[in-house]
């Protein structure tokens, strides 16, 4: 986790004054008058003087008659605190000193399955160094390189993934977005309405589960869209936000270029859809001939992220030149094409694979993301893209390659709901016949002590997954995510990984859903809140009060109240309890995850009255400011 540790003033060291000598017979009062204070006299009476600290260390310090002087950096190792100089607004300069690197987030109201989600709106999943990319093929998830550098899905990270995006779509404003080819779209007849659309159609609330039906009829065009009933058809009414249509196939047309001479562009009725499409043809390769259209005009450094609805024929592809502006401009040239690699770099020539599958795709890309993500696992772009970020980065040319059709050519400054639905689909298409979503690589919790082999079940990955899987269903109205959510509830106490992760009791016989299902057991606290928080969204949001969830969630909170008193270290948390169960040292909680036990119980608080959640949220925020237990 990054920290602050940092001390300003052109890389001196800043050094703060410590009393030596007898703890119990306090020095005489120094006599800073006559003559003695300010200006180069002062200065002059700071000597160095080397510090030996428990016999161990020894760190050079300034003396001033009898104070000493050490130096921050050695602090900020030592006693794990952080500081750094920072300047007032009205102009001093001030040494900020914490205890703590990280922030604890208080309920902003009333906690609801439907709603946010702790304070995942500021999460940012998919710019963590520990995901490799976003894959393009058919799953549009993380994919993760945290314990293989391979890459593999790890249903954590996509559960926490589609919950950032959702917390972001509640709490954002609406993205900006221009459209490039918007569609047009009439869909016939009552009857087809009623066989075919009925499982996504929720007249009452005048919304459409988009997602769904584009993954079951794979017809894919716009996901912002309001539906009416209207004289026995079905009009299906596509609408932007602080966008300019560019394109529709009726009153805008883009200006698509045709380079080399031997491309071609046509715009149709495609029979299947009934929708606007615009059909290409030219060379696979971009270098021999494409059709680009110019995006220089109608975006801006906040519109980075692309959306369509794409049919590749054979190789087709699509490519999107981006411009970076630092010390020098640099363009690089993300394609898209049919491959399973997930991601290679050659110089400025970025591949994404979107797979071998065919068919209509809406597609979704975060260049953002995309580039820094190239640039992050290549040494040459690395070195020229230190740091990318939105304002260094503009669209520039949409290109296309080879044959086949497009629509609904979108820019946006974001596109939450499709990263939500992408994550929530991914956990729909890999639910195994036990209800739940194992971890495909091996975890060395302690190496020779505490292993697991490939296929192991997480507590906090059913947890957060039935978390997500809710919201799902809550904004789609899609039953079949509700079903998927009460699938890792199924679990039997018998059997040693159970989809909840492994149920285990705690000596006295207070269960527990284990994050890792070692043996013996680790008892992460964290894991096993998240774990609860998902049964809890599950039987609030399903009113099933004679369900499995509810039982699991009432028996959790219990062992909740009864062992949270053992994680409490008198100035901080612990993150498990292997110092119990397998007698090594204690695992104490890093800041970052302190701050998370609290925000988590915080929230709990709120929804149980029991005073230990509330106590302890509040003095394990004491030890963040330097605050410990009494000690005898």
């Amino acid at each position: 986790m990054e920290g602050v540790g940092q001390v300003g003033g052109g890389g001196d060291e800043s050094y703060l004054e410590v009393e030596y000598g007898d703890p119990h017979h306090p020095h005489p009062q120094q006599e800073l008058e006559g003559g003695e204070g300010g200006g180069e006299g002062e200065s002059s009476r700071l000597q160095e003087i080397p510090c030996v600290i428990n016999r161990e260390t020894e760190v050079s310090c300034r003396r001033e008659q009898s104070e000493v002087f050490v130096p921050f950096s050695f602090l900020h190792s030592y006693f794990e605190v952080y500081g750094q100089v920072e300047q007032k607004e009205d102009g001093r300069e001030v040494f900020e000193w914490s205890h703590s690197y990280s922030r604890v987030y208080e309920p902003s109201g009333p906690y609801a399955p439907t709603g946010t989600f702790l304070n995942f709106e500021l999460y940012n999943v998919e710019a963590r160094e520990r995901v490799k990319c976003i894959s393009g093929r058919k799953v549009r998830v993380p994919i993760s390189t945290q314990w293989q550098s391979s890459g593999y899905t790890y249903p954590i990270q996509i559960a926490q993934f589609g919950l950032s995006h959702y917390c972001k779509h509640l709490t954002e404003d609406a993205p900006q977005r221009q459209v490039v080819y918007l569609l047009s779209c009439v869909l016939q007849g009552l009857s087809y309405t009623n066989e075919v659309l009925s499982p996504y159609l929720h007249l009452s609330s005048l919304s459409f589960n988009w997602y769904t039906f584009f993954a079951d009829i794979t017809s894919s065009f716009s996901p912002f869209l309001t539906s009416t009933l209207l004289r026995g058809k079905l009009w299906v009414a596509f609408y932007v936000s602080a966008g300019v249509v560019v394109e529709d196939g009726d009153q805008h047309l883009g200006a698509w270029q045709v380079v080399g001479g031997s491309g071609r562009v046509t715009r149709t009725l495609d029979p299947t859809s009934r929708a606007n499409i615009l059909r290409f043809r030219a060379p696979e390769s971009p270098s021999k001939g494409a059709v680009v259209l110019s995006l220089a005009d109608v975006t801006s450094q906040s519109l980075l992220v692309v959306s369509l609805s794409f049919l590749a024929q054979g190789n087709a592809s699509f490519s999107v030149a981006v411009e970076f502006r630092d010390k020098k401009t640099e363009v690089v040239t993300v394609h898209y094409i049919r491959s399973d690699r997930l991601l290679q770099v050659k110089d400025r020539q970025i591949y994404y694979g979107l797979g071998e599958q065919s068919g209509w795709r809406r597609i979704t890309r975060n260049l953002l993301i995309d580039v820094h993500k190239a640039a992050s696992s290549t040494p040459s772009l690395r070195k020229k893209f230190k740091k990318v970020s939105r304002s260094k980065l503009r669209l520039l040319s949409l290109t296309l390659s080879g044959s086949g059709s497009l629509t609904n050519v979108t820019v946006a400054s974001a596109e939450h709901l499709h990263h939500f639905y992408d994550a929530a689909d991914w956990l729909l298409r890999h639910q195994d016949q036990q209800g739940g979503w194992s971890i495909p690589v091996p975890r060395k919790v302690i190496s020779g002590v505490l292993e697991l082999g490939p296929g192991w079940y997480s507590a906090m990955a059913q947890g957060q997954a039935m978390s997500l899987l809710v919201r799902a269903a809550h904004h789609s109205g899609d039953p079949r995510y509700l079903r998927a959510a009460a699938g890792p509830q199924h679990s039997s106490p018998s059997t040693p990984q159970t989809v909840s992760g492994v149920r285990t009791y705690f000596p006295g016989g207070s269960v527990w859903y284990e994050e890792y299902p070692t043996n013996p057991s680790l008892f992460v606290l964290n894991g096993f809140i998240y774990s609860l928080l998902g049964l809890y969204d599950l039987k609030e949001f399903s009113n099933d009060d004679s369900g499995n969830s509810r039982a699991l969630f009432e028996s959790g909170m219990k062992s909740l109240k009864t062992l949270l008193p053992l994680y409490d270290t008198g100035w901080g948390s612990l993150y498990d309890l292997r110092h119990f169960t397998t007698h090594v040292a204690p695992n104490r909680a890093r800041w970052d995850y302190h701050t998370t036990h609290i925000t988590q119980l915080l929230l709990l608080a709120s929804l149980d009255p029991d005073p230990i959640l509330s106590s302890t949220a509040l003095r394990w925020k004491d030890y963040m400011n330097g605050h410990k237990a009494k000690h005898n």
